[in-house]
């Protein structure tokens, strides 16, 4: 059977993002990806790099993303949407969260949405006027991702995605819900995350954090050709899905995968 992408990487990518596996602080508009063949790594600031002769661009306010607020995932398979909530728990734990599989027993499958959807962006045009007053310094790891070596590039953030709620629901078919014991989940998280119940069946469940995580991020392309240095464009896609180290994009058996694409209807 063929194989295809882990559908964990590309949920964002519709929406025009791509997704931070590992949903953390610190990923912000103006970092530096590296991507070496198969591996992604955070290398730092731009500012760090650059010597220009007009200041750092600075991130503006955050703002609501229309796109996303009010949206869910369709019904993906238990075992992937569990990971999913695990990957996000985890940033909220700043550590590893214990496994919630003993409460979603009961469950084939799983919708889940970020809640409290913003956006912390620097306009392409700002980062563009930065890079054209300046130039980049010496450093070992500027010649390798941004000179033009054959699957090695640098990618420069413009905008993040960041939540500090996860909603998750709970099904045994398309058209049925299942209850979850939220004391219980409580009780295996602890006093780190909170967790309620969103409506009254118990079916729908808010996981809070007190801060803010990126989970996705957009982002261009940057590197020298032919003496010049330029922006160019990248497709959103499972390939740029990022955590924190580095570490090669994984694959599935297409038979296992359920739709990950979101809908309009509200979490």
């Amino acid at each position: 059977m063929a194989a295809c992408k882990d559908p964990r990487l590309t949920y964002l990518n519709d929406s025009g993002y791509n997704v931070i596996r590992l949903p953390r602080r610190g990923i912000v508009p103006l970092g530096i990806i590296g991507r070496d063949h198969d591996s992604k790594s955070w290398l730092g600031t731009l500012d760090q790099i650059w010597n220009s002769d007009v200041a750092a661009p600075v991130p503006g306010q955050p703002q609501t993303v229309a796109g996303l607020a009010g949206t869910k995932t369709s019904d993906i398979k238990v075992s992937f949407g569990l990971d999913i909530l695990a990957n996000a728990l985890n940033g909220l734990f700043g550590g590893t969260a214990p496994s919630l599989d003993v409460a979603y027993k009961n469950a084939k499958s799983v919708q889940f949405g970020f809640r409290d959807v913003r956006a912390v962006k620097i306009d392409p045009f700002l980062i563009g006027n930065f890079l054209a007053k300046g130039d980049v310094g010496p450093n070992p790891f500027v010649k390798r991702f941004f000179t033009g070596q054959k699957d090695v590039e640098a990618l420069v953030v413009t905008e993040i995605l960041e939540a500090k709620s996860i909603g998750v629901v709970a099904k045994r078919d398309a058209s049925t819900e299942v209850a979850v014991d939220v004391p219980q989940i409580q009780g295996i998280l602890g006093a780190k995350v909170g967790v309620t119940a969103a409506n009254a069946a118990k079916t729908d469940i808010t996981y809070e954090g007190q801060e803010y995580l990126t989970f996705g991020y957009k982002a261009f392309g940057i590197g020298m050709v032919d003496g010049v240095w330029q922006i160019y464009g990248v497709n959103e896609s499972a390939d740029l899905a990022f955590a924190a180290g580095s570490e090669p994009t994984p694959v599935v058996d297409a038979g296992q995968l359920v739709d990950l694409s979101f809908d309009t209807m509200s979490v």
